[in-house]
């Protein structure tokens, strides 16, 4: 006679009940276009051309992805289209990435952007981006890559690496929509350029409200990143005047004067970074922008005395001047364009005792607003500079 435990039922039925769910789940699957990556531009007046990448599940293909362009007035229309043509029912569950042209998005994108909003199987954590150019180029790429891979997923990575690494700032649905409901800060979405048969990011744009305004370069958005995050792993050159360390370069007989550069170029990467950005005046909205960064000399275009303490102090201050400068640069630029990226309206509001001010009202007390910038870096690591 047979003897079981009394749990031994109880395995028998989650096991097969596993199989058969994964069969399940394997066979719809099989039916599913999964949505990985989407474009939208602009297609004479009041339509829209949406392409989408399609990844096909199929184990046996090492990859099987569709591309499908259609025009419509909305992009619910655009999917009806999409749909008879294709043989798999198209879903966004897998949706990685959403491209805007540029004329698109200097018109404005929040009705494509609130219609994933409203798309309850597209996440919070879905890249926006902008193109520079059309979005259905960038859609259509021929990826010269080692392996055939999934453009939805190529351009994640693209979006996402530069994000860990602190290079760009994250350009999430969620963070899109907080900063847009916010009237005291601007979203930013960085830009995507075709170069070479590859996709580059090539700088930032920059919004009021939905629309985008400008473009930052990409030498600007390390000022940026330290004005709105915590930054650790940031990288940075500065050209300077040789002539300011004059004192500090080394100079050997056996070596032969160099015109290589007719600056000198200082490279350097933060290990720790802290903005502070404080209220100090209602009245005349003034603003007071405290930088401090631990820094690490990386490498410099001359050989530079850094065994001498009095050296590295003037390095440290004259880093302190250039950033400055870029830093106030910058800030009049984003006056001057109207546009808040670093959420000054959010410190107003913080202070600010009654009705909170409209989008229009921050805007219009922001042209006047006034900057004192204070920034101190401290070299606490020199390394081997040649």
């Amino acid at each position: 006679m047979h003897r079981y435990h009394k749990w031994s039922l109880p395995v028998v039925l989650i096991i097969a009940t596993v199989l058969i769910v994964g069969c399940v789940e394997r066979k719809q699957l099989e039916n599913l276009g999964l949505i990985t990556a989407a474009g939208f531009d602009m297609e004479k007046q009041n339509k829209i051309k949406g392409t989408v990448v399609i990844h096909k599940f199929d184990p046996i293909a090492q990859n099987m992805t569709k591309v499908i362009a259609d025009i419509a007035h909305t992009s619910r229309g655009l999917r009806q289209k999409q749909n008879l043509e294709s043989n798999q029912k198209l879903v966004t569950g897998q949706l990685r990435i959403a491209v805007y042209s540029k004329e698109l998005a200097e018109k404005g994108i929040i009705q494509l952007v609130d219609t994933l909003n409203r798309d309850s199987t597209v996440g919070n954590m879905v890249y926006l981006t902008v193109a520079d150019g059309s979005a259905s180029s960038i859609m259509k790429i021929d990826l010269k890559t080692p392996t055939s891979i999934n453009l939805g997923t190529y351009l994640y990575n693209l979006i996402k690496q530069n994000v860990d690494g602190e290079q760009i700032i994250s350009p999430t649905l969620q963070e899109f929509n907080r900063n847009y409901n916010d009237t005291g800060k601007d979203p930013v979405l960085p830009i995507l350029k075709i170069k070479k048969n590859d996709v580059i990011i090539s700088g930032l744009a920059l919004f009021n409200d939905d629309r985008m305004i400008d473009v930052l370069k990409p030498e600007k958005l390390f000022f940026l990143k330290i004005l709105i995050d915590k930054y650790k792993a940031g990288t940075k050159e500065i050209g300077f005047n040789r002539g300011h360390f004059e004192k500090i370069i080394l100079k050997s007989a056996f070596q032969k004067e160099r015109h290589v550069y007719n600056k000198l170029y200082i490279s350097f990467d933060n290990i720790q970074t802290n903005s502070r950005i404080k209220l100090i005046d209602m009245k005349n909205l003034r603003f007071r922008v405290d930088v401090k960064l631990n820094s690490r000399l990386l490498e410099a275009t001359e050989p530079l005395d850094l065994g001498n303490p009095e050296a590295v102090k003037l390095i440290e201050k004259e880093i302190n001047k250039a950033v400055k400068k870029d830093i106030v640069d910058l800030l009049n630029h984003f006056q001057k364009l109207e546009v808040d990226p670093v959420g000054f309206g959010n410190e107003y509001q913080a202070h600010y005792r009654g009705k909170i001010p409209t989008t229009e009202e921050w805007k219009q007390k922001y042209k006047h607003a006034k900057f004192d910038v204070v920034v101190e870096n401290k070299i606490v690591q020199t390394g081997v500079i040649d």
